[in-house]
């Protein structure tokens, strides 16, 4: 079980309720509480992070890329694409790995939020 702190949360931030089990979106961050979803606060230890998988990325616009080739010959591992993001999400292991100059690894929703963010995607809704 990995709980968050304030650092890795944002605004709109999609993460699991532990009290209802249920997916909800951050409306608010205090220093030690969280507003989710009908106003409710928690605590920092009754939310998870949602671990992100290869239906939510589908969901969500991005497009699986398995037969491609690379320099020599070599398989490119699978790898996941969307047309206005200037990354691909590689999916060869746990956890996945955003491929910018370097790759960077994820796991959770929140995480995959914070990438679209940063390329200035203002995608309000991640579909689950």
């Amino acid at each position: 079980m990995e709980y968050l702190n304030c650092e890795d949360i944002m605004i709109g931030g999609w993460v699991m309720n532990t009290y209802n089990q249920k997916p909800e979106q951050v409306r608010e961050i205090r220093e030690c509480m969280v507003m989710l979803d009908y106003n409710d606060l928690y605590d920092y230890d009754e939310i998870e992070p949602i671990p992100l998988t290869p239906e939510i990325l589908e969901k969500n616009g991005f497009v699986l890329k398995e037969e491609e080739v690379g320099a020599y010959g070599v398989n490119i591992a699978p790898y996941y694409t969307r047309n206005d993001v200037p990354f691909e999400v590689f999916c060869d292991g746990e956890p996945f790995a955003i491929w910018f100059k370097d790759p960077v690894n994820i796991a959770f929703v929140h995480q995959l939020q914070h990438a679209l963010r940063l390329c200035g995607i203002k995608k309000e809704e991640i579909v689950l």
